[in-house]
């Protein structure tokens, strides 16, 4: 494509750089790491007991709200926020170390 004299490239024109969370996410993907800290995360709220506390709370929805009526969309909506605000912080610090050091590791 030709570029105008009297004007700059349009952003369409230009190559978008990757910003430093995709590199990140990239490395981690490369590396397998990411596969590791999903696995470690598995382990960590399986022992904690944070699955079988979302279960709960998905059967309860259910149960208010009943059984043909709750669609997949419904329980992802009212159970994420949840999810994610009640994983315990020992968890979040560990997987937080783990990536450090990850970094750490490769240079980044």
């Amino acid at each position: 494509m030709r570029h105008s004299v009297n004007r700059p490239p349009t952003p369409d024109d230009q190559e978008k750089e990757p910003s430093l969370q995709e590199i990140i996410n990239l490395k981690l993907i490369e590396t397998g790491e990411k596969e590791r800290l999903m696995e470690l995360l598995r382990e960590r709220l399986v022992e904690c007991g944070w699955k079988d506390d979302m279960i709960s709370l998905c059967r309860a929805f259910i149960k208010k709200n009943g059984r043909n009526s709750v669609t997949l969309d419904d329980l992802i909506h009212v159970i994420t926020p949840k999810g994610r605000s009640s994983v315990p912080d020992s968890v979040k610090a560990e997987l937080l170390q783990r990536i450090r050091a990850f970094l750490v590791s490769t240079s980044l």
